[in-house]
């Protein structure tokens, strides 16, 4: 397929000078980014979709990106089109099946990389994440070749200074050589570009005040990184932060727009539980007055008759963000449990220092580092979704409650009191946000603690059985401090209840209160 190894342990990890095969360089190592575009290639298609912008203009940045990345076009046809020339035909150099796929694979990739150049610029997409880990991965993968071709050329020079002047021609190795460097500073240039967000959309959905949040504006490096936010943090440490300080809401997370998601799925519950009931039970049964369907479900549950579940339209309505979180939280807990087993790898280092090449400690090292760096970054980024995610929650939740209150009969108002309806929106609403953030848990708990004990076996052997002994024996412990807190929490809600409806009360007939002087009295129930 190459015309060479593919894999050469011995020249690649037991030796005192490693080098990958030029295979390995013009497969994986390429090969790799471009596989990684067209795999998360659907995410470019959803912020496409979910933009609420449009029609960035033309400017020095998006013109650029198209150049240079129309120039690489040029040089990976012009690769395939030389390949064919200089070793097709009669010539005596063999043709690869890795000259031709090479830049047929690379020219695919750059060609829907530049048509979602005008795609991003018409939908109003100022960066995207995609394209600028293609393009790091791409330049850094690349980083090995050069050292490669580098080599080579000295090589190439040090034999045809042997020779006689007609015999030096331009060869396939020196096209290779000049391709490649082209190709490898257009990449470069490609990731420097995608280093800087593009300019603002002249049609937005909403109007953009001079308040707007940086984030909406910012890089997606800047986003990794928090740069975005760096103002606001030399502001805060220089004076106090006012009100007037806080940037305005992202119009994403605002009423306004995840209303709309939220109520739409609720409806739809809501309906599809009516039309259940109705097909299993009478349509209605009436009590007192008051109209109440039946459950399909039973009384398992625990929910009263006619009620709908709030979970599913949530899940709908914001689980897409969740389960991205939740990937990234898986990468965040396989990082935390390989950074040890680097560490391992860097005390055998140090023992045998003298049987192992000096390079092994210094990439042991460095990917000790890259990958501390990597789970700080990916963290960052969980915890940041799971706190929009919950904000996006509980803004829905006290809207539908707000809305509900102001629709029910006279006769339902009875039933509940306004320190009930105030408890809702203030705390439990607030209690699901809190939840969201460490929802995964429920299966990343047991992740790291099966992860632990399989890489402590191997350290300590059946000594780790005593560690999750002690484990097992506290479960039963926190589930009877869990069913004490529940109690407590649930006679605290009643309290509250009961203290938000009398204070309801005294403000109502505060003239009346003092006019009995009734302010101490009352001041001792509250």
């Amino acid at each position: 397929f190459c015309g060479s190894q593919f894999w050469n342990a011995t020249e690649t990890w037991w030796t005192n000078d490693p080098d990958f095969t030029p295979c390995f360089e013009q497969t994986a190592l390429v090969w790799t980014p471009c596989a990684f575009y067209w795999v998360f290639v659907i995410f470019d298609f959803y912020y496409l979709k979910a933009s609420l912008d449009r029609n960035i203009p033309w400017n020095k940045l998006n013109v650029s990106k198209a150049l240079v990345n129309l120039g690489l076009l040029v040089i990976t046809a012009l690769d395939l089109i030389m390949a064919l020339i200089k070793k097709g035909g009669d010539s005596e150099l063999p043709l690869y099946d890795l000259d031709v796929w090479g830049p047929i694979i690379k020219f695919a990739t750059f060609l829907l990389v530049f048509i979602f150049i005008p795609l991003n610029r018409k939908y109003g997409v100022q960066t995207t994440g995609c394209q600028f880990i293609f393009w790091f991965l791409l330049t850094v993968l690349s980083i090995p070749r050069c050292r490669t071709e580098v080599r080579l050329d000295s090589e190439r020079k040090n034999t045809l200074n042997s020779q006689q002047p007609s015999e030096q021609n331009f060869s396939w190795e020196e096209y290779q050589f000049a391709s490649f460097f082209i190709f490898f500073t257009f990449t470069s240039i490609m990731l420097t570009l995608n280093c800087f967000a593009d300019g603002l959309p002249r049609q937005t959905k909403y109007q953009r005040g001079e308040n707007e949040i940086p984030e909406l504006s910012a890089s997606f490096l800047s986003r990794i990184t928090y740069t975005w936010f760096n103002k606001m943090a030399l502001k805060g440490y220089r004076n106090p932060l006012e009100e007037k300080d806080l940037w305005d809401l992202r119009p994403q997370d605002s009423c306004s727009e995840v209303m709309p998601i939220f109520a739409h799925h609720w409806n739809q519950k809501v309906r599809k539980n009516y039309k259940n009931k109705a097909r299993v039970e009478p349509k209605a049964q009436f009590s007192n007055g008051n109209v109440t369907f039946e459950n399909p479900h039973g009384e398992k549950n625990g929910r009263k008759k006619g009620m709908a579940s709030i979970m599913p339209p949530i899940y709908k309505s914001f689980g897409g963000v969740f389960l991205f979180g939740a990937l990234m939280k898986l990468f965040t807990d396989v990082l935390t449990f390989a950074q040890p087993q680097v560490l391992s790898l860097i005390i055998g280092f140090v023992e045998t220092k003298e049987a192992q090449p000096e390079w092994k400690g210094i990439m042991y090292a460095v990917l000790l580092f890259v990958l501390a760096a990597a789970q700080t970054f990916i963290l960052g980024q969980y915890f940041h979704r799971m706190f929009i995610v919950g904000l996006r929650i509980r803004t829905a939740l006290i809207n539908a409650i707000y809305r509900k209150a102001l629709r029910i009969s006279n006769s339902t108002k009875k039933e509940s009191t306004v320190g009930e309806i105030v408890n809702l929106m203030a705390v439990d609403a607030q209690r699901f946000m809190e939840l969201t953030t460490y929802l995964n848990m429920i299966w990343s708990a047991p992740l790291q603690i099966g992860l632990a004990l399989y890489f402590l076996w191997q350290q300590l052997g059946p000594s780790v059985l005593a560690g999750l002994a002690v484990m097992i024996i506290l479960i039963p412990v926190n589930g009877v401090i869990a069913s004490r807190i529940k109690t407590y929490q649930i006679r605290q809600m009643k309290y509250k209840d009961e203290r938000v409806k009398l204070m309801n009360e005294v403000l109502s007939g505060i003239k009346v209160l003092k006019l009995y002087a009734w302010e101490p009295s009352f001041e001792k129930q509250v």
